[in-house]
């Protein structure tokens, strides 16, 4: 039984149910703090209103991992309008006026003060004791807390307003704009502070699992913060969209990110023993994640009332009059994959099969074959719960949200070993091993990393970070942090304009960017699947032998059918002379024939729509000029060509940072400005 969940559910909206919208107020919150914190009892109800604060379908409950999570080579949006939107959002386009920004900035903000009245109002009790280990406890679960919704807070939006006390103290609620790494280290230093006083996720007092906020997720949270105050980041320039810049004691950082990853490392005991897929399916099964495991803390939602992980992820399934002919009722399948980042995988790698899903159910519950331009991420479904969430149930499903996890830890650990010391050492080739070892599990793939030079051994941490953290918002995150995001956005346009063209003018250059091969997408890309929709679900057998995953998919949901795909990521073997022949698995049906990869507008002369717009803020195809363009500060210009290769400096910045909402300038009456281009 997922017992804080019914602690959210049941007195979160008591307590500090008055406060109100953050910086966008009238009058600012006055609960009395004596009020909340005279005893134990009552700083746990506070501090579950705390929690509640994550639960917002405005950040985690969906909006981060849809909305705000930006179009990559992993995470994929499909946009068909050549015209500039005011909330095209994952690629890179949107206004100040936008709702959904000023719905997460609320959400957030919410957060912080609620963590805000907290801190100060514990640290003000009477019964304040920094010996008594269940108030530190306490008090170090809420400063983690705010350090999480201040960390988003700086990375959608940059330099924020920023007070580390609560609106009720204070002369005036409309903060000072604070630069990101002011809030950083301070966020690192009072984390610091409170985490020797802490308990372990192994102590007996964590009942509650990965739900709630431990030692170790504390030492984490600082490698994180760490990483972020280390990398690139996009600051402001004057009228500019921002330039890409990084502090000059950016290494300090690594070097505390690493100390901290260490921490986590060597004095917790977590590991990766759990396939990789189990660590998913679990929580859609709605069991809260053990402590010694991947899971170092999962966002805790409430089943039927709040978060939607599993209902935006996973097959999408139809249903009609309300209902689905089956128990795990509707499912929109709304926070997709990039439908090529299936080819980054290795043969054997567990993640491929488990991540990148291929079908669909209609409201007849019947299992079809997605012919579509992004693929559906797996990760989560509501399929995976064992008796199905309901029939008619739609979103709110109750499946918790990895939010850090020992994987996660292990390749910051990596990244950051080699970012202070600026050698490919042993610690980090061996904690990236630790992450291979769990993908190439039963097969033949060997997780040794061969790469030495410096420049080799990143870009093999940040690609087995791009396989791992698939639908967890992490890939832009990474590429920022790295100065890439440009170069990546650039080439993952050219990625699918090239399959859209089947191998057109850009193939040897962007198989010589992703696999040092020019050939490679020739070899890579199969352009007609065959299939049959339908079939039982069940492991390989003589009639279905090449079955792409290893077990039926998975387990839990076997009584659903799915689709049988013959060629999933390379030419069937039974084809002759490049055509295929009649196959029939269980001797029934022929596998029918599907147009796959039919991206091309032939009317144009291009590829359709979908490819030509969907990174539109940042790179667009025009079909009238017959150009590529790219956004340099608000004004397109013809793009570099791709057989420059071109370099980071070479290419414009990505406009990854959100405008302040209209409502939060009008509020500050001048105070706060936009910036980065936005009116």
């Amino acid at each position: 039984m997922k017992l804080h969940n019914i602690l959210l559910a049941g007195l979160a909206s008591i307590s500090l149910a008055s406060c109100s919208d953050y910086l966008d107020v009238d009058a600012p919150s006055k609960l009395p703090p004596e009020y909340v914190y005279t005893d134990k009892m009552e700083m746990n109800r506070a501090l579950n209103g705390v929690y509640a604060a994550l639960l917002s379908g405005n950040t985690y409950g969906s909006a981060f991992l849809e909305k705000f999570c930006y179009n990559t080579d992993v995470e994929f949006k499909i946009y068909e309008n050549e015209f500039a939107l005011p909330s095209a959002y994952q690629r890179f386009e949107c206004d100040a006026d936008a709702s959904d920004i000023k719905k997460a900035w609320d959400a957030l903000y919410q957060g912080v003060e609620r963590a805000n009245m907290l801190d100060y109002g514990i640290q003000h009790s009477d019964i304040y004791d920094e010996n008594d280990k269940e108030l530190m406890q306490m008090l170090g679960e809420v400063k983690v807390l705010r350090a999480i919704f201040y960390h988003d807070l700086i990375w959608y939006w940059g330099d924020v307003p920023y007070s580390l006390l609560p609106s009720y103290v204070v002369d005036n609620p409309v903060y000072d704009v604070a630069e990101r790494h002011k809030i950083l280290d301070d966020l690192i230093e009072d984390l610091k502070g409170i985490a020797p006083k802490m308990s372990l996720s192994s102590d007996n007092s964590f009942s509650d699992r990965a739900e709630r906020i431990s030692k170790d997720m504390c030492w984490a949270m600082i490698a994180r913060l760490s990483m972020t105050a280390g990398g690139w980041y996009l600051k402001p320039d004057g009228n500019s969209y921002g330039k890409m810049d990084r502090l000059s004691n950016w290494k300090d950082y690594y070097k505390t990110a690493a100390e901290y990853c260490d921490s986590v490392v060597e004095r917790t005991n977590h590991s990766l023993s759990k396939d990789y897929h189990q660590v998913f399916v679990d929580q859609c099964q709605l069991s809260a994640s053990a402590t010694n495991d991947d899971v170092i803390f999962e966002i805790p939602f409430g089943k039927e009332s709040t978060g939607s992980i599993g209902y935006i992820h996973g097959p999408k399934m139809d249903n009609a009059q309300g209902a689905t002919p089956h128990a795990w009722g509707k499912a929109s399948g709304s926070a997709q994959l990039n439908a090529l980042y299936r080819l980054f995988f290795k043969e054997g790698d567990v993640r491929r099969d488990y991540v990148n899903q291929w079908f669909s159910y209609n409201q007849l519950g019947e299992a079809k074959f997605n012919n579509g331009r992004t693929f559906y991420n797996g990760k989560w479904s509501k399929l995976w719960n064992a008796s199905g969430l309901g029939a008619t149930t739609e979103g709110n499903t109750g499946i918790n949200f990895p939010y850090m996890r020992y994987a996660d830890v292990l390749l910051m650990s990596a990244e950051a070993e080699l970012g202070y010391t600026g050698n490919v050492t042993d610690k980090a080739k061996q904690r990236v091993e630790m992450v291979r070892a769990r993908a190439y599990r039963g097969s033949d793939l060997s997780a040794t990393v061969t790469e030495t030079s410096p420049e080799d051994f990143l870009k093999a941490v940040l690609d087995e970070r791009r396989l791992e953290f698939a639908g967890e918002n992490m890939r832009w995150r990474d590429l920022v942090r790295n100065n890439l995001l440009g170069q990546s956005t650039y080439w993952t346009f050219l990625r699918y304009f090239n399959a859209a063209e089947s191998n057109g003018q850009y193939a040897d250059y962007v198989g010589t960017y992703d696999f040092n091969d020019p050939d490679a997408y020739s070899k890579k890309l199969v352009y007609a699947i065959y299939y049959q929709d339908n079939i039982p679900n069940r492991a390989p057998d003589a009639a279905f032998p090449n079955f792409p995953t290893a077990k039926a998919f998975p387990n839990q949901s076997g009584n659903m059918n799915v689709v049988y795909i013959v060629n999933p990521y390379s030419q069937p073997s039974e084809w002759n002379n490049g055509k295929p022949q009649d196959l029939k698995p269980n001797n029934k049906d022929k596998v029918a024939r599907a147009d796959f990869m039919n991206w091309f507008d032939s009317d144009l002369g291009c590829p359709t729509v979908h490819f030509c717009y969907s990174l539109r803020g940042y790179i667009y195809y025009d079909p009238r000029t017959s150009s590529i363009l790219i956004n340099r500060d608000g004004n397109y210009e013809t793009a570099p060509e791709p057989s420059s290769f071109p370099s980071i400096d070479e290419l414009p910045p990505v406009r990854y940072i959100l405008p302040f909402p209209r409502s939060i300038i009008t509020y500050s009456q001048g105070k706060y400005v936009n910036q980065y281009g936005y009116k």
